[in-house]
């Protein structure tokens, strides 16, 4: 019986400490941000970030500009005050009519 009782406390412990590693963990990822998995240094300067998202996606008001103004950032606005900040010089590619 006591060893019945021992082995229901240590998985009772270890599931109760995953749950608080899986809480902690999950505080740090925001589920609507498709970008918060990578770590921005990496999304804005890695071989398959930022530069690489706009180089294969000229349609920048289809997939970046709602979710940016979604998250009350601004579209076209928002962009550009990123790359004059950044001196970048950039002309962004214009929905078409």
């Amino acid at each position: 019986m006591d060893r019945k009782r021992i082995l229901r406390t240590i998985i009772t412990v270890a599931l109760f400490g995953a749950l608080v590693a899986v809480i902690i963990v999950s505080q740090n990822h925001d589920p609507s941000n498709p970008h918060a998995s990578i770590p921005k240094d990496v999304w804005i300067n890695g071989p398959h970030g930022h530069g690489y998202a706009v180089d294969n996606n000229q349609q920048p008001w289809k997939q970046c500009y709602p979710c940016h103004e979604k998250k009350g950032l601004g579209g076209e606005d928002f962009c550009q005050s990123c790359h004059e900040k950044s001196k970048v010089n950039v002309t962004l590619p214009k929905k078409p009519s």
